[in-house]
């Protein structure tokens, strides 16, 4: 008999075990399966929206699991080394370190700009509320920016070698300066070191028009705007493209010459510059269209001097607004064909009182603007209700 119930208390034992083993084994399969469904890498986001670049050489954006990869092609004049920059989500950028790369939380919040071309960016992405500081104030066309520099909104730093105790006690999230020759970028290294994020913005060596406008893509992938940048730059490539397409068959182009002398030299742009790609777009003939220069050419007055008494229009004469102006600067001028019928343009419509000109700030971004002003001056007749934006004629 005691045998008996011992055999029946092993047997309940037995079971009770089972079916706590049972319970417990249900529990860890709903814990299991609860921990499956987390994300494998916490740190893994998606982009809803992205960009390329299509026109500019300069740079070159793409998209990864957790960040974005920005590297600027050739930073500066000197030097082709691509800057390689990882644009991380600012709630996961602790957790993500991509190697041989300098991290730019995202989306920037504040911005330091160096370059009024910088306003022309954040302007087309409506955001130039992001900017809290700029260099050279003095030069800014904007009247949103001038109003809030004006109520000390925004912090003035003088043009010239960045005051990095001012800088620093700003502390932005981006300072964005403009590549010009590299060792420009040992000066700011003590900023970098002090966890200031400096983004190289090397726009300005694009050698055509849309090209330079499409670094407002660098602005948007910093600030989160791919859509906006997309649609908006892609209006102005369709609209430079269609007024592009009425002067591409004209025959009678005139002949054009620009910019003033300084100290004996005169400079031209060169056949390969974004100024020259405007001529050949508005339907103009250039003398120098076959100059493999990018940027200015420099030449001896008696050789645009004998080219100008021909030239059927002067475009960009330094910064004259009269005729006045241009003969104070030699009264040989007079000779030029196009002084005496009064065939001389100069992209200083929009000018503010400091010598801001908008011409170099939202025209960066507005190369269809500018093609269209251009355009009207070479071919009047094929735009006969534009008015002029920013260029004028000097009477």
């Amino acid at each position: 008999m005691i045998r008996i119930r011992l055999l029946y208390l092993y047997k309940a034992v037995f079971l009770l075990g089972l079916l706590l083993s049972l319970f417990m084994g249900g529990c860890d399969t709903g814990q299991k399966a609860e921990q499956s469904d987390q994300p494998k890498n916490p740190a893994e986001v998606h982009f809803s929206d992205s960009l390329k670049a299509e026109y500019a050489e300069g740079f070159r954006i793409t998209y990864h699991n957790n960040h974005k990869l920005l590297e600027i092609l050739k930073p500066f004049q000197d030097q082709v080394d691509t800057l390689r920059y990882s644009l991380v989500p600012r709630d996961i950028a602790d957790e993500v370190k991509i190697e041989n790369t300098t991290e730019v939380p995202i989306p920037i919040r504040s911005l330091l700009a160096t370059s009024t071309t910088h306003i022309g960016l954040a302007e087309m992405l409506d955001a130039t509320d992001i900017i809290t500081g700029m260099v050279g104030a003095d030069y800014v066309y904007n009247e949103a920016i001038k109003r809030r520099l004006e109520q000390k909104e925004m912090v003035s730093l003088p043009k010239g070698e960045l005051n990095k105790e001012k800088v620093l006690s700003m502390d932005p999230d981006l300072l964005m300066v403009s590549g010009g020759q590299s060792s420009q970028f040992d000066n700011i290294r003590i900023l970098m070191d002090s966890d200031i994020d400096v983004v190289v913005n090397s726009e300005w060596l694009e050698t055509t028009p849309l090209g330079k406008a499409e670094w407002v893509k660098v602005l948007a992938a910093l600030l989160n705007k791919e859509k906006s940048a997309n649609k908006k730059f892609n209006a102005v490539v369709k609209e430079y493209k269609r007024l592009k397409s009425k002067v591409r068959e004209k025959k009678d182009k005139p002949l054009v010459i620009n910019n003033m002398p300084y100290k004996g030299a005169w400079f031209v742009s060169g056949g390969e510059s974004f100024i020259a790609q405007f001529l050949k777009d508005a339907g103009a003939d250039y003398p120098w269209y076959n100059s493999e220069e990018t940027g200015g050419l420099r030449m001896d007055f008696e050789v645009i001097y004998e080219i100008g008494l021909g030239a059927d229009i002067w475009i960009n004469p330094g910064a004259a607004k009269s005729k006045e102006d241009i003969l104070a600067k030699d009264s040989r001028f007079k000779d030029f064909k196009a002084f005496q019928t009064g065939e001389i343009y100069n992209n200083n419509k929009r000018v503010s009182a400091s010598g801001g000109n908008d011409f170099w700030e939202s025209g960066a971004v507005h190369p269809e603007r500018v093609l269209a002003d251009l355009i009207k001056i070479f071919h009047p007749q094929q735009l006969p209700d534009h008015q002029l934006y920013y260029y004028q004629k000097i009477e």
